[in-house]
């Protein structure tokens, strides 16, 4: 099991629920922290604004909105884990939502109420995805960047401000935007738009590609 708390966003529009699986999940996994936004919206905002392990959601959201939000992360290469908790029990339609993205192997269908299933698998796939992390996502997709997208992600930093740069940094130090307010004297809701500019002028969507972005110009030199 990771040492470190695991921390999941939980993407359910039922409050109750949430405190349920919160409650069970803590008779099971007391490393396990869940924070709940309401929507798919929401969990693209909380994703620029932490750093998560893993995503929670169920087949009962509207619209499909965390199958529709794994598919979006995967396209931008994310690989965040994806836990579903799932009562389909038409076995045709489980396959297709266990296949939603094909060859994803940091995405899993828990049956609802098997909670002692649901934290050995976030453990599983958080153990698996840090892993990841330490090794093959940073050795190939930032150490080992191309020297043509290299010289993109200088030109990209160089549009950056001072004070933009400065953030950034802050940022891959793993500082939250409350911690970056506090100690650079300035609003939290100034540091947000700062993130946000970020984030446009470098192309990225997460605060966990930030991080990666300032490990792989550090590992390159710049």
């Amino acid at each position: 099991m990771t040492a470190e708390p695991i921390k999941v966003l939980h993407i359910d529009d039922d409050r109750d629920h949430h405190e349920l699986i919160k409650a069970q999940l803590g008779h099971f996994s007391a490393d396990i922290v869940l924070e709940r936004v309401g929507s798919r919206r929401a969990a693209m905002a909380a994703l620029e604004e932490a750093v998560y392990d893993c995503i929670l959601t169920d087949d009962r959201m509207p619209e499909d909105a965390g199958l529709e939000l794994q598919r979006e992360l995967r396209r931008r290469g994310n690989l965040i884990p994806f836990v579903v908790l799932s009562e389909i029990d038409d076995e045709d339609e489980r396959h297709i939502r266990a296949g939603a993205v094909p060859g994803d192997e940091f995405h899993i269908l828990v049956d609802f109420f098997h909670f002692d299933l649901l934290g050995y698998w976030i453990h599983r796939l958080d153990d698996k995805y840090r892993e990841l992390l330490r090794t093959d996502r940073l050795k190939t997709d930032m150490c080992r960047t191309t020297p043509q997208k290299l010289a993109e992600l200088r030109e990209a930093a160089k549009t950056l401000t001072l004070r933009e740069g400065q953030i950034l940094d802050m940022i891959g130090a793993g500082k939250s935007n409350m911690e970056i307010a506090g100690e650079l004297f300035i609003s939290y809701k100034t540091v947000k738009n700062h993130v946000s500019n970020i984030f446009a002028k470098l192309g990225i969507h997460t605060r966990a590609e930030a991080i990666h972005f300032v490990m792989a110009m550090r590992i390159s030199g710049e």
